[in-house]
C-alpha cells in the first residue's frame, strides 16, 4: 500500500506538471498572437508583458517559448515567430535584453540540449532554419571568451554537444534527410 501511495503521489505530481505545461504553452501562444495583432492596443499590451517577463521572469519566458517550439499543434507561423523571439533572447547584448544570461546553469544546459533536439526533429524547413539561427546565436554567446553570461556551465566556455551533433546530422552517409544535412552544415558557418 505504501508503494501504491507513493506511485499515486508521483503520478499526481506528474499530471499536475503536465497540466501546468499545457497552461503555460497556451499562455505563450496567446502572447505570440497578441504580439502580432493588428490591433495596436493589444499589441502594445503584449509587448509590455513580454518586456516585463524578460526582466522579471526570463526563465519562464524562455522555457515557455521552448514548449511552444516543441508543440506541433501550434501553427507553424507562430512557432517561427517564437523562434525569432528566442533568437533575440539568447543573443548577447545588454543585461535587459540578454534573457538567457538570467537562467540557472542547469536551465541553460536544458535549453541548449532541447534546441538541438528540436532542430533534429523538425520537419518544416523554414522552422528548422529559424531554430538553426537560434542555435547559432546561442553558440556565439556560449563561446564568447570575454563574456561568461552566455556560458552553459560556470567556468566552462563552449558548447561541446553542438559540434558533435552538427557533424552527425551533416553526415550524408548516415543521414538520409538531405534537408537536415544541409541545415546542419549551415550551423557550422
Amino acid at each position: 500500500q505504501i508503494l501504491q501511495l507513493r506511485f499515486c503521489r508521483s503520478f499526481v505530481r506528474l499530471l499536475l506538471l503536465l497540466v501546468m505545461a499545457v497552461v503555460d504553452t497556451c499562455k505563450m501562444v496567446e502572447l505570440l498572437k497578441a504580439l502580432s495583432s493588428a490591433q495596436n492596443q493589444e499589441r502594445q499590451q503584449a509587448e509590455t508583458l513580454f518586456q516585463q517577463a524578460k526582466a522579471s521572469d526570463a526563465q519562464s519566458l524562455l522555457l515557455g517559448f521552448m514548449a511552444v517550439l516543441a508543440d506541433e499543434s501550434v501553427d507553424e507561423a507562430l512557432r517561427r515567430q517564437c523562434a525569432v523571439l528566442l533568437r533575440q533572447l539568447v543573443t548577447r547584448g545588454s543585461d535587459k535584453d540578454f534573457a538567457f544570461a538570467k537562467l540557472a546553469p542547469q536551465h541553460k544546459q536544458e535549453v541548449a540540449a532541447e534546441l538541438l533536439r528540436r532542430f533534429e526533429a523538425l520537419k518544416e524547413p523554414k522552422l528548422q532554419q529559424k531554430v538553426g539561427e537560434v542555435i547559432s546565436k546561442l553558440a556565439d554567446a556560449a563561446c564568447e571568451k570575454d563574456d561568461q553570461r552566455g556560458w552553459l556551465a560556470p567556468g566552462q566556455r563552449g558548447w561541446p554537444q553542438l559540434l558533435s551533433s552538427a557533424f552527425r546530422l551533416a553526415d550524408a552517409s548516415a543521414n538520409a534527410n538531405t534537408a537536415l544535412c544541409e541545415s546542419s552544415i549551415r550551423l557550422l558557418k
